[in-house]
């Protein structure tokens, strides 16, 4: 391991053995023992005992509070080396001849993959001896298949890298050519290749080989078409549904979650976008380019400041302003990230608008929020191109949207909450013809013991019920309503409640009682009916008339005393 290099770049498998070393540790050769020597405060070693106390390691919080004052790896051992602690420095030491043993290996491999491959004129079927889909690349294929990296193979240009296409046979792939073998690319390219190792998923996308020959990092991927792509490039192609825009989103959240809950290290993407997410033949989607993360030994609410080059983003309307900012990195950082590609796949709209003038979408929808007072006004914005969006799922997900992405990051949601909502919005279920709603007028028989009427019978009344001639009262406390309710077939609606029966015997009858007419029950049009009022209200009415004109007062009004 290079001495040299930042504490935050420590491998979490060491950062993980190095804490339960030190964490098990008496006074001297634990984690106090370091703790004295690098703290300034005897507060912040009071903190890492409460957290030890919580059942936290205070070793991991004291690597990763040390590690923000860009601490390196010298400085560690050099402490270790004064509290003699040569367990903790041996384990620095294998991990380097591990490091040693595993670039010969990884050089002996590359050497056998070019042998069934000696000629790069012919293109194999570039699949495996055993019969495994993963197929066997060498350098000189990607070469060939890139036409020696020429431009016209380029599909897109990074601050770090290029992507080319390559065919190779029958098949193509993605290239991804680091610009330079400077230091600091090979850290991203070893930190991508790393994290591909180690943090496999469904909707991560698949490593399928990484090469470093005649100056040249490169990575190999399938090749498949962009979240961004399908959006807003769609040449032809048929525009994504509703359906399959919500199959995405619910895949993106679960490669987030699964990086930001993974040990003995979570990951900090940092660079989600819909450019980085790709989608395979059955449309599920694959998160790709972890160049600029950042793996995060401490706890979830932990945040920190790292200075990072905002010019490596290819589009800062992916990033929340803290982190253009101050450069203040946390888990938070992804999911803004990730709000924005939900705001991005609902509406069918880029992040930022330039046309005709330069709009970003979440000041769109905010905006349309503050001046309406709901969520409801930005189901304008929705892709109509994806079909007819049920409104219940379109407001959850734009509400969803508009928390990821607030303004004050300790807000918004953790990636597990964010999950848990997305899984509970399930496409409304079919429904057979026989339980369609019919109306009166459709001739159709209706079930006469239905508990909840169709869309007619709310305003004519139940069919079925019997109909009395007499007048009738009923207070508005008899009403029932049903809310959040629906029938087989509807889709609920959360945000108003109708009126479906009163309590009254005559609910039906040609002549309603007044909270019948004033909820909607009688609302068929008649031509002669009575109303016969209720004789204390006529006796309030004739007060009210009295006292307007002046002629009592108001002692009087509000006396029980009957009026002869």
């Amino acid at each position: 391991m290079d001495s040299s290099a930042f504490l935050y770049d420590v491998p979490p498998v060491v950062v993980d053995r190095l804490c339960q070393i030190l964490d098990s540790g008496e006074d001297s050769l634990g984690w106090r023992g370091l703790a004295v020597r690098v703290t300034s405060s005897w507060l912040e070693v009071r903190r890492l005992e409460r957290m030890e106390a919580a059942g936290r390691s205070p070793t991991r919080e004291l690597l990763w509070s040390w590690a923000q004052q860009n601490t390196r790896v010298q400085d560690l051992l050099k402490e270790l080396q004064d509290m003699g602690h040569h367990r903790a420095l041996q384990l620095f030491h294998s991990q380097a001849q591990a490091n040693t043993v595993h670039l010969l290996s990884f050089k002996c491999n590359l050497s056998i993959l070019e042998s069934p491959l000696s000629s790069s004129n012919q293109h194999p079927e570039l699949m495996s001896p055993g019969g495994n889909e993963s197929p066997i690349i060498t350098f000189q294929d990607i070469v060939v298949g890139t036409r020696n990296f020429h431009h016209e193979m380029r599909i897109s240009e990074g601050h770090f890298s290029n992507v080319y296409k390559a065919h190779m046979g029958n098949k193509t792939f993605a290239v991804k050519l680091f610009k330079t073998s400077w230091k600091k690319l090979w850290e991203i390219f070893r930190k991508e290749m790393e994290i591909h190792h180690l943090y496999q998923h469904p909707n991560i996308l698949d490593l399928l080989g990484c090469f470093s020959e005649e100056d040249h990092y490169c990575l190999v991927y399938p090749y498949l078409p962009s979240l961004s792509h399908r959006l807003h490039q769609r040449e032809g192609e048929v525009p994504l549904s509703w359906q399959e825009r919500l199959s995405i989103i619910k895949g993106i959240a679960k490669a987030l979650h699964h990086l930001h809950t993974a040990q003995p290290c979570p990951v900090i993407c940092g660079n989600i976008s819909s450019g980085n997410v790709h989608l395979d033949d059955a449309l599920q989607p694959k998160l790709s380019d972890f160049g600029l993360a950042h793996l995060r030994p401490h706890s979830l609410t932990q945040s920190c400041t790292i200075t990072l080059n905002t010019g490596s983003h290819s589009n800062l309307g992916y990033l929340p302003e803290e982190y253009i900012r101050d450069g203040k990195l946390s888990f938070s950082l992804d999911v803004y990230s990730f709000g924005m590609v939900m705001m991005e796949t609902v509406t069918g709209r880029k992040v930022i608008e330039n046309v005709p003038k330069q709009t970003r979408l979440r000041d769109l929808l905010v905006t349309e929020v503050e001046d309406s007072g709901g969520v409801d006004s930005c189901l304008q914005f929705l892709d109509e191109t994806a079909g007819r969006w049920p409104t219940a799922m379109a407001l959850t997900l734009l509400s969803l949207a508009l928390d990821c992405t607030a303004s004050r990051h300790r807000s918004r949601p953790s990636m597990e909450k964010v999950l848990l909502a997305l899984s509970e919005l399930l496409p409304p279920p079919g429904c057979p013809s026989i339980d369609q709603p019919r109306s009166l007028d459709s001739g159709a028989q209706q079930n006469p013991s239905s508990s909840i009427p169709g869309e007619h019978s709310e305003r004519h009344g139940l069919p079925g019920s019997p109909v009395q001639a007499e007048p009738f009262e009923c207070s508005q406390s008899e009403v029932t309503y049903l809310s959040d309710v629906v029938g087989a077939c509807g889709e609920p609606d959360l945000y108003n409640s109708w009126p479906v029966q009163c309590s009254c015997s005559a609910e039906t009858s040609d002549v309603g009682c007044e909270d019948c007419r004033a909820n909607g029950f009688m609302d068929r049009p008649h031509t002669d009916f009575s109303v016969v009022e209720n004789a204390a209200k006529q006796r309030l009415r004739n007060k009210l008339s009295l006292y307007n004109s002046g002629l009592i007062p108001t002692e009087e009004l509000f006396s029980e005393t009957a009026l002869q």
